[in-house]
């Protein structure tokens, strides 16, 4: 075993985000401490379920934790339905998204491994989770709770290194030879992962990829913070088998994909327990070009960002702009991003709501979709560098003042 763990550790993959991206993968904790996340059974007539566990927790339910889930039963010896769910209040999932990330730093950029021999090969398994999947591309449609990623390497016969490797991509996956994947500059054995915007989806190659029903962007300019690689078993990890569903997102909710609703983790996938079948299922999508980026001008306006465009020479008309705005003077704090509608309106400013502040420098990436179906373009990145000296500010003032953000931003999509 001690073994696996250190093949586990030296290839250990580099995520690459999007520029459009702002939910990162983290620890799957996040679900269980998140405030008013509750542990249920599933609704019935239509009323929620009966509460089994809570965060906090909440009237005297057992506390949620990852230890107190698993296959067959719960930590109080409760019987575990396929139908249970973790669910989260509200639907302002950044704004949570934010509190968790700041308050809890610890759960922050971890993902999974695990090693699983099948058919006489040794296969190493990298799981990835995200606190949401916020696939905007397509106007909100497929956006659900919860997200379970992962690629997979498979160690060859003769050699301590992978022949093959599989990146998940939706319902399949692509699969190529080791000596094809890109790996980090300076290293042999850090495979590139570029993943998409929103949905997660893992690939090969930066770039602009067909999916089943959409698409995908991947472009990999977001700076990738070091990641912490847990390694995690099915006996002492039994939560990785827990059958239930990570959200409570459902076909029909309002943003949610008609083939879509919140996933079950790992252990509930065909290639936990028989790699190859994710293999076997493998393709090669199309890498296209995206759309040209938008050519826009960003810029302060009494402390809020303001961006001009003019899109009346193209033949397809946008029907969105995407935002996303990121301070590296914000520590902690994921970047975040706005969508505006814009359908029918080829040229104009938009004066938004997005707040900064005089003394921090920002990045801005924007994009657009157009078309039907919607088709993401590529993004043009801006610089607002800062225009005073930050000064000495108390934690609690701090505090006080991005609550008072969050509670402005509420609705501003």
């Amino acid at each position: 075993m001690s073994d696996r763990v250190a093949l586990l550790r030296r290839f250990q993959p580099s995520l690459r985000y999007d520029s459009n991206e702002q939910f990162f993968a983290d620890s799957a904790a996040q679900f269980c401490v998140n405030p008013g996340n509750e542990l249920r059974r599933a609704s019935a007539g239509g009323k929620p379920g009966a509460v089994l566990a809570s965060a906090g927790p909440i009237g005297g339910k057992p506390a949620l934790a990852l230890a107190f889930l698993g296959a067959k039963t719960y930590g109080d010896g409760t019987a575990v339905k396929n139908t249970d769910l973790i669910g989260v209040k509200g639907r302002d999932y950044r704004d949570q998204y934010v509190r968790l990330r700041t308050s809890d730093r610890e759960l922050n950029n971890r993902i999974y491994g695990r090693a699983v021999e099948a058919n006489g090969r040794l296969w190493l398994q990298y799981w990835f989770w995200y606190f949401y999947n916020d696939y905007q591309l397509a106007l909100g449609a497929g956006t659900h709770e919860g997200d379970w990623e992962m690629i997979q390497l498979r160690i060859h016969q003769d050699r301590e290194e992978p022949d093959v490797a599989v990146y998940a991509q939706h319902r399949h996956g692509e699969k190529r030879n080791w000596e094809a994947v890109e790996r980090v500059d300076g290293s042999r054995d850090t495979a590139v992962v570029y993943v998409a915007r929103g949905s997660h989806a893992s690939y090969f190659e930066k770039g602009f990829h067909q999916t089943e029903a959409w698409y995908d962007v991947a472009d990999g300019k977001r700076q990738s913070p070091a990641l912490e690689l847990e390694i995690v078993n099915h006996v002492e990890h039994a939560w990785m088998g827990w059958p239930g569903r990570w959200g409570d997102t459902t076909p029909g909710d309002r943003g949610a994909d008609i083939e879509q609703s919140s996933p079950t983790g790992p252990g509930m996938k065909k290639h936990w327990r028989n790699p190859d079948r994710l293999l076997d299922d493998a393709k090669a999508p199309a890498i296209r070009t995206p759309p040209r980026a938008p050519e826009v001008t960003v810029k302060r306006v009494k402390n809020r960002i303001e961006i001009g465009y003019d899109f009346s020479d193209r033949s397809a008309r946008p029907l969105a702009l995407v935002v996303t705005v990121n301070s590296r003077n914000e520590k902690g704090v994921p970047p975040m991003t706005h969508t505006f509608d814009i359908a029918g309106t080829p040229r104009g400013t938009l004066k938004t709501n997005i707040p900064v502040h005089p003394a921090r420098h920002y990045d801005v990436y924007t994009s657009t979709v157009a078309g039907d179906p919607p088709v993401p373009s590529a993004s043009q990145f801006s610089e607002l560098d800062a225009i005073e000296v930050e000064k000495d500010v108390p934690l609690a003032a701090v505090a006080q003042t991005i609550g008072g953000i969050f509670a402005r931003l509420r609705g501003d999509r």
